[in-house]
């Protein structure tokens, strides 16, 4: 357990290879080609309500993950500007993205599921005391995250900061303040539509009702949210600042009109459609399963 070990590719994740999708990997090699990034080697669609860059594997492939929520309710130039963020993750100086920074951090999340205090009510005696030392155990884990995180919460940020203008240069100024927008506005809402209507709406029927639950969203509710977002004083993870500070940064930039424009939706939504289905049915699963825990 104590080994450092790369980032293992997301367990309930789709995999979508280069002859699955042309298209997309086409876009996102051209994107890609404007950031000075390296290639992308895999791409994945999710049930997140995000997306990430990462490497993963012993090859230490370079994965796009796509949460399809996310992209369900973005439009195409504000999709373009969350590919390019991502890619510029692997450009961008993060430190969390290196091979032995980033080893460390996962092997030390790793060890911290594994000390967790697991025991449950009617476990008995000799897994309540188990429990109890791999909790102890677990503390000095939890410290050292604590601290390797503080140490990279500034470059973290900065590395955020400089991924949002590298996206805004091949996107478009617009396309990026607007997606920040929607990570403001929208995501909130979708997370709880997850949460509370997957097992009911169905796998056939998920997509389409959650992009009529956000339609039926009010405009006063958005601009709730954007008040909340601008009465944020800290960061809204340990690697991202205050999305209103983000939106402020990039509105500074001069404006940008896009490199790479959206093209060929219909193509690409066509090669997204199977490994949505498939998401829907493990968002499905997941929540069914929860219901019994």
């Amino acid at each position: 357990m104590l080994r450092p070990r790369p980032a293992p590719f997301p367990v309930s994740a789709v995999p979508l290879t280069r002859s699955d999708a042309p298209d997309l990997y086409a876009l996102v090699d051209r994107i890609g080609e404007e950031l000075g990034a390296p290639r992308a080697d895999l791409i994945a669609v999710s049930g997140a309500v995000n997306a990430s860059f990462r490497t993963c594997g012993r090859r230490r492939s370079r994965l796009v993950e796509i949460g399809y929520p996310l992209w369900l309710i973005l439009t195409p130039q504000e999709r373009v500007a969350l590919l390019a963020h991502e890619l510029a993750h692997s450009r961008n100086g993060d430190a969390r993205h290196g091979l032995v920074v980033g080893s460390a951090l996962h092997s030390l999340h790793e060890l911290r599921v594994v000390t967790s205090f697991g025991w449950q009510p009617g476990g008995g005696v000799s897994a309540l005391i188990t429990a109890c030392l791999l909790a102890i155990l677990g503390v000095p884990v939890r410290a050292l995250i604590f601290l390797l995180e503080l140490l990279l919460n500034r470059s973290s940020q900065h590395a955020e900061y400089r991924a949002d203008e590298m996206q805004a240069q091949v996107a478009g100024s617009a396309a990026a303040v607007s997606l920040l927008d929607v990570l403001i506005t929208r995501t909130h809402s979708v997370s709880d539509f997850l949460a509370s209507s997957t097992v009911a709406v169905g796998t056939g029927n998920l997509w389409a009702a959650l992009r009529s639950h956000l339609d039926a969203v009010a405009e006063t509710e958005l601009e709730r949210h954007r008040e909340f977002a601008r009465a944020e004083r800290t960061g809204v993870d340990t690697t991202h600042p205050p999305t209103y500070l983000r939106i402020r940064r990039v509105l500074a930039l001069p404006y940008l009109a896009p490199r790479v424009s959206a093209e060929r939706w219909e193509q690409i939504e066509e090669e997204l459609n199977k490994a949505a289905g498939r998401v829907a049915r493990r968002l499905r699963e997941d929540a069914q399963s929860a219901r019994y825990r």
